[in-house]
C-alpha cells in the first residue's frame, strides 16, 4: 500500500483561451469564457477595487509586474497580490504554465506537515546538510545563503500551496537524503497551475499571454519602473519579478556560456530563451553560473496521451481521487506511474556499464555512453534519433529480481518487463542482430560492424573510438534488444540572475537594483538544485517571497515624464 497523507483541494482553470493582445498592444478577452476574474479589456471595464489596474491609451499602471506565468511567475503574482498589491503578469507563450506544467511535479523540502503526520522528524539544517552532501564537487560553487533562505522557507510555502488548494502525496525518500522529502503534487504538475491561477483570478490579477517584455523601464536615478512589450507599456508603482525560465532554449547564451556543440541540442521547453536574464543584464543585473546546462536523451514522444498528465487537475476529480490516492493497491499504483515514468525517463546509465551501446539511426556508435552531455550533443548532430541496443545478459540484469531501468526513489522501479507491458513502442526484440536492424530501419551491415568493433573493444578494454572505460560483457548473446527511439534535450539550466535573500536582482557591485526581482530559474543565483523536487520548491518558494518583497517594496511615482528606456 501506498503511505503518506494528501492534503488540500486543486481548483481548475476554465480550459478556454486566455486574453491575448491585440495588435494596438491593448488587452482584449479572446473568449467570452476566457477567464474574466483574471483580465478584463482595458476598455469598458475596471477591476474590483483595492486591486484596479489604471489604464490610459495603451499604458497601464499597477504595483507589481510580473514577467513570466510559469509556476514561479504565477507564486510571485499571488503573493504579491496577497499583500495589497494591484498585479499584472505578461506571458510571451499563448498559455500558461511554463516548465512546472511540463514537470514531474516534486517538491523537497523539510520539516512539512506531511512529514510530522508520517512521523518524520526533519529540519531545515538537515536538508542543508543532505543537500551539500549531494553536491560533491559543485559545492563550491553553491550560493550559501539563497540555500539557506530556500531550506527555511520551502515547507512554509508547500503549506501555502495546500491552503490554495495543491494536493500532495508523500513524503517520499530521495536517496542520498536522510529523510523522506520529496512531495509529489497530485494529479499532475498542472495542479500548480490550476491552484495559483484560480487563487489570481480571485485576486484579479491582470494577466495577459502573447506579450513577451521587450524592454525594463528605468526612471533617472535608475530605478526600474516598468516593462515594454510593443507598443503597450506596463508600469509598476512597487517592482518587477523577472520570473521567465531558464536559457535551455537561447542558442547564443548556451553557445557561449556552455559551448558550441551545447546549443545544437534541443530544449523541453522552447519557450525558456533566456528573455529574463538578457533583460536583467540590460539594466546592469549580474549574471551568475550561465555555464551549466543539463542534457540528457528522453524518448521520443508517444503519439498517444500521457495517462497521468492527461489526468485534470480540477476540483472534480481531486476530490474524487483524495479518498483513495494513499491507499491504492500497488499493482493499481503501478498502472498509473509506470507507464509514464518509463516515457519520462531515459534508461538507466547502468545498463552501459553492463555492456550496452548507443546507436545513432545509420547504426554507429557515436560517443561516450558514460558521458551524458557528450552522448546528448552527438546525438543532436546526428539526426535526433537513436537507439539503446544490448544483448540478453544485460536484458537478464535489468528484469525484475535485477536492476531497474528507471526508477523514482521511493516511489516506483521500472524494469524491462514494465517496458514491454506500458510502452511496448520502446522496446524492440530479435534473434539476430541483422533482425534487429531491419525492425529498427538501419542497415544491417552497419550495426554488425559497430557490434562487431565494440566487442573487440571489449576484450581488449580499451575504446579507441570513443574512449569509453566501463565494457560489462558486450553485446554478444542473443535475442537482442534495443530501447528507443531517444531523443536528446537539454532538460534545464542552472543559470540566472544574481538576487539577495529579498529577491532583489544586483548588480556587477553587488548592490540591489532598486525595482527589480527574479524568482525561479531567472533568479537562480547561483542554487545548484541537483536532486528531484528542487527545481519545484525553488520556483514556488523563490517566486512566492519575490512577490512578497516587490509587494512591500517603497511606493513610487511613475508615469511618463519619469520614463527612460534600458538602452539610454
Amino acid at each position: 500500500m501506498i503511505q503518506g497523507p494528501v492534503f488540500g483541494n486543486v481548483p481548475s482553470p476554465d480550459f478556454v483561451r486566455l486574453p491575448t493582445r491585440s495588435a494596438d498592444g491593448i488587452g482584449r478577452n479572446a473568449d467570452t469564457r476566457s477567464l474574466l476574474s483574471v483580465h478584463r479589456s482595458r476598455k469598458g471595464s475596471t477591476m474590483p477595487t483595492p486591486h484596479a489596474v489604471t489604464t490610459d491609451g495603451a499604458t497601464s499602471t499597477c504595483d507589481v509586474v510580473v514577467l513570466g506565468a510559469g509556476g514561479s511567475g504565477l507564486a510571485a503574482a499571488v503573493a504579491a497580490a496577497q499583500c495589497g498589491a494591484r498585479v499584472i503578469v505578461l506571458e510571451k507563450a499563448s498559455a500558461i504554465g511554463g516548465s512546472t506544467a511540463r514537470a514531474v511535479g516534486a517538491f523537497a523540502a523539510p520539516a512539512t506537515s506531511l512529514q510530522r503526520s508520517a512521523g518524520i522528524t526533519d529540519s531545515a539544517e538537515e536538508f542543508i546538510t543532505d543537500i551539500r552532501s549531494t553536491n560533491g564537487a559543485r559545492e563550491e560553487r553553491e550560493n550559501q545563503a539563497l540555500r539557506r533562505l530556500f531550506a527555511f522557507n520551502a515547507a512554509a510555502t508547500l503549506e501555502w500551496l495546500i491552503e490554495l488548494g495543491v494536493r500532495f502525496l508523500g513524503p517520499f525518500p530521495e536517496p542520498p537524503h536522510r529523510q523522506p522529502r520529496t512531495h509529489l503534487v497530485l494529479p499532475n504538475s498542472k495542479a500548480y497551475t490550476a491552484a495559483l491561477l484560480a487563487a489570481a483570478r480571485r485576486l484579479s490579477v491582470q494577466i495577459e499571454v502573447n506579450s513577451a517584455a521587450d524592454e525594463l523601464l528605468r526612471d533617472p536615478s535608475g530605478a526600474v519602473i516598468g516593462v515594454r512589450s510593443g507598443p503597450a507599456r506596463y508600469l509598476a508603482c512597487r517592482g518587477v519579478v523577472i520570473a521567465t525560465g531558464d536559457f535551455s532554449a537561447s542558442t547564443e547564451l548556451l553557445r557561449a556560456g556552455v559551448g558550441e556543440d551545447a546549443s545544437t541540442v534541443p530544449p523541453v521547453n522552447a519557450c525558456n530563451t533566456g528573455d529574463g536574464q538578457l533583460l536583467g543584464k540590460s539594466v546592469g543585473g549580474q549574471l551568475v553560473q550561465m555555464d551549466t546546462a543539463f542534457e540528457t536523451l528522453r524518448y521520443v514522444p508517444h503519439t498517444r496521451p500521457d495517462l497521468l498528465k492527461a489526468m485534470p487537475a480540477g476540483p472534480t476529480f481531486a476530490r474524487l481521487i483524495a479518498p483513495f490516492a494513499n491507499h491504492l493497491p500497488r499493482s493499481l499504483f503501478d498502472f498509473f506511474t509506470k507507464g509514464a515514468m518509463i516515457s519520462w525517463l531515459a534508461p538507466s546509465p547502468a545498463m552501459y556499464t553492463n555492456g550496452a551501446i548507443h546507436i545513432s539511426s545509420s547504426g554507429e556508435r557515436i560517443a561516450d555512453e558514460e558521458s551524458s552531455s557528450a552522448l546528448a550533443r552527438a546525438v543532436a548532430a546526428h539526426g535526433n534519433r537513436s537507439f539503446m541496443v544490448f544483448d540478453s545478459t544485460v536484458a537478464r540484469a535489468f528484469s525484475r529480481g535485477g536492476e531497474p531501468i528507471a526508477s523514482f526513489p521511493g516511489v516506483a522501479a521500472a524494469y524491462l518487463e514494465d517496458v514491454h507491458r506500458f510502452r511496448t513502442d520502446l522496446l524492440t526484440e530479435a534473434t539476430t542482430l541483422e533482425e534487429l536492424a531491419t525492425k529498427l530501419g538501419i542497415p544491417p551491415s552497419a550495426l554488425t560492424t559497430t557490434v562487431t568493433r565494440w566487442n573487440a573493444a571489449v576484450d581488449n578494454s580499451a575504446d579507441l573510438d570513443h574512449g569509453r572505460v566501463h565494457f560489462g560483457s558486450g553485446v554478444r548473446q542473443g535475442p537482442f534488444f534495443a530501447l528507443g527511439p531517444l531523443q536528446a534535450n537539454i532538460v534545464l539550466t542552472n543559470g540566472g540572475l544574481a538576487v539577495d535573500t529579498d529577491l532583489r536582482v544586483l548588480d556587477d557591485t553587488d548592490s540591489p537594483i532598486t525595482g527589480l526581482f527574479a524568482a525561479g530559474s531567472a533568479g537562480q543565483g547561483g542554487l545548484q538544485l541537483l536532486n528531484n523536487g528542487l527545481h519545484i520548491g525553488w520556483a514556488m518558494t523563490s517566486g512566492r517571497l519575490a512577490g512578497t518583497s516587490a509587494a512591500r517594496s517603497p511606493i513610487r511615482t511613475v508615469g511618463h515624464k519619469s520614463l527612460t528606456s534600458a538602452t539610454t
